[in-house]
């Protein structure tokens, strides 16, 4: 593999791990690893496709997927789409929180709008909090979270657990 051939597949590659650029901050300086039954990149397009067990790695970060495409333009990545039957991702966002669980039948990364995409069949879980429903779309830019329901009733469904305010040893030791 020549040179622009090797740097325009890491491009590729990391390209996917930035749809969770809120895992943790030493995720980044980890090395991104993908493993696939076959793979296929396109150099004319751009484009590369990755079938069979899809397993992209970087630190806390690990998407599975059966396939997932990747789009370079001018050795910039452009956007990425993984599906799976159900594609899963899972990262921890911070040391102090608990790892975010997803699975959705298709994620979408879009560089440019700054937008992640999970669709079909969605649930999302945080600890004890969940969340389920159609389409979660992640808006990078701007933080903004839009979700859109599914089933027979067509609403979204979010589940979140209370603060725990449960008192300090301390504080409950001086109780009489």
């Amino acid at each position: 593999m020549n040179h622009r051939r090797a740097k325009r597949a890491f491009l590729a590659v990391a390209a996917l791990a930035a749809p969770l650029a809120l895992a943790l901050p030493e995720d980044r300086s980890q090395p991104i690893r993908l493993e696939a039954g076959r793979g296929q990149l396109d150099q004319k397009s751009g484009v590369s496709v990755y079938e069979g067990n899809v397993v992209i790695s970087q630190g806390s970060m690990r998407l599975t997927a059966d396939a997932a495409t990747i789009h370079v333009k001018d050795n910039n990545f452009q956007r990425m789409d993984a599906t799976g039957n159900p594609a899963t991702l899972r990262y921890q966002p911070a040391a102090d929180k608990p790892e975010i669980q997803g699975a959705s039948k298709r994620v979408e990364y879009d560089v440019e709008s700054g937008k992640v995409v999970l669709t079909g069949a969605v649930r999302v879980v945080q600890g004890q909090d969940t969340f389920s429903g159609e389409r979660l779309e992640y808006d990078l830019k701007d933080d903004v979270i839009r979700a859109k329901g599914a089933g027979q009733n067509g609403r979204i469904q979010f589940t979140i657990q209370p603060a725990n305010k449960a008192p300090s040893p301390a504080a409950a030791a001086k109780k009489p």
